[in-house]
């Protein structure tokens, strides 16, 4: 809103703060000063400031506005958005901030973004987004901030190796979030991992661990951990983590395991998700031999997992260590497995079938492949996996091309004999979808109450 656009026609009944639009004292302006301060709460910082040429109540509304979100500054205005910053936050008053958001390019300003974080922090600040990039690798947070006691969420991206102060207390940070940051020593990382005694939610994303050999996790109440990596970025000679989660509820990967996972005291979790890259590395059997292993140790820790998410090559890439497939584990508790695609010649996936005995819903996120050898097909599937039988009641397709075989499908529906549904995205046009459907219609079914439903 700009201030121009305030001026009113005189000839228009004004709306002020003593009368409505009707004549009558109802106007927005006369809205208890409590209820005005929430709605401005809802603006962008740069909004709620220009609120403050309204009218003479509103001139210092803005100034305990509990959300400050400065973004990435427009090209060639640098200036204008850092003397906003200093202002807004000389101006404001000394009520707490809920969430400080920066989304900054240092450059040669590292003093001045630090002042504006303390101010923050020394406002009691409950989350703390901090996006810094341009710094050069030479950038380090205030001490203040590792040891404030009212942050709870914490969201950390930057090009820099992280330096952290001797003492570290996150007491109330249930939410921690971090990207691109350099962890160059042992003792840093664990320093940061070890002040974390109400941590529920750990995400680690393109981070590079340095020297770390072995690296440990322990928080009592995480629920929730994500760690993504980047074959560039990473230790080359891998880093074991040890992951002790008593109350984790769900672990996400993405990447090459290009380092190792061991979970202990995980028997709570509920779901695992993976997505896994090794297209690339596929021309050395021993390197997907290596991914198969660490994959095989994180499935063997958790065999009371209810949701299974597998994407990528995380299937394929099992069946490079074959001897550990009669050693999988029985997913007694597996109910929802959804994977990237499906190759009915892949013995991993057959296996991990043939183990989920209470399987109910089976999805594939994109589609259906074709089959090249059917007899090796038919070696897979004997015997038929056990859910098959009992307890698979919905399979979904996210994407079936007309040039594939319905062999697949058939065998599906031939011997899923409580199945219920079975839900197939098909992309071409209606007169397709119609001449597909009456295909499908022709086909046998195990369940003759299985409902084909084309979306």
């Amino acid at each position: 809103m700009e201030a121009d656009s305030l001026i009113q026609n005189p000839k228009k009944q004004r709306l002020n703060e003593e009368q409505g639009i009707d004549g009558n004292n109802k106007c927005f302006g006369n809205l208890p000063e409590l209820i005005l301060r929430h709605i401005l709460s809802f603006l962008s910082i740069k909004t709620a400031v220009r609120t403050s040429v309204l009218s003479k109540r509103w001139q210092f509304l803005w100034t305990s506005n509990p959300y400050l979100n400065f973004g990435k500054h427009i090209p060639g205005k640098r200036t204008l958005l850092m003397n906003f910053v200093e202002r807004v936050l000389y101006l404001r008053d000394s009520s707490d901030i809920k969430e400080f958001v920066l989304d900054f390019d240092v450059e040669s300003d590292a003093c001045r973004v630090k002042s504006w974080i303390t101010a923050a922090v020394r406002r009691n600040v409950q989350t703390l987004s901090i996006c810094l990039w341009g710094s050069r690798g030479q950038f380090s947070l205030p001490r203040c901030v590792f040891t404030c006691e009212t942050l709870t969420s914490f969201y950390l991206d930057m090009r820099c190796i992280l330096k952290v102060p001797p003492i570290i207390c996150f007491s109330n940070l249930k939410v921690l979030i971090i990207e691109n940051v350099a962890f160059s020593d042992d003792y840093t990382t664990q320093q940061l991992l070890s002040g974390l005694p109400v941590l529920e939610t750990l995400y680690f994303e393109n981070c590079t661990w340095g020297c770390h050999k072995v690296l440990s996790i322990s928080a009592p109440k995480l629920h929730f951990l994500t760690i993504v990596e980047d074959d560039d970025m990473q230790n080359p000679s891998g880093c074991k983590f040890m992951i002790f989660g008593p109350s984790l509820k769900y672990f996400a990967y993405g990447g090459k395991f290009l380092n190792e996972y061991c979970l202990y005291d995980s028997l709570s979790l509920e779901c695992l998700d993976f997505d896994v890259d090794c297209y690339d590395e596929w021309a050395s059997d021993g390197w997907a031999r290596q991914v198969a292993y660490r994959m095989f140790k994180v499935l063997i820790a958790t065999p009371n997992v209810q949701d299974v998410r597998l994407y990528g090559n995380a299937c394929e890439v099992l069946a490079y260590a074959a001897e550990l497939l009669p050693k999988m584990p029985i997913f007694n508790n597996l109910s929802y497995l959804k994977l990237g695609s499906l190759k009915l010649q892949c013995a991993a996936l057959w296996k991990i079938l043939q183990n989920s005995p209470c399987l109910e819903t089976l999805k594939f996120f994109l589609q259906i492949e074709p089959i090249s050898d059917r007899e090796k097909a038919d070696i897979i599937l004997d015997p038929m996996p056990s859910c098959f039988l009992s307890h698979l009641k919905r399979i979904k397709v996210g994407s079936y091309d007309e040039e594939n075989d319905l062999y697949v499908i058939k065998i599906l529906l031939k011997n899923a004999i409580v199945l219920d549904k079975m839900v197939i995205s098909f992309e071409e046009n209606l007169e397709m979808q119609d001449a597909f459907y009456k295909q499908l219609m022709k086909l046998p079914r195990g369940s003759q109450n299985c409902k084909i439903v084309l979306k």
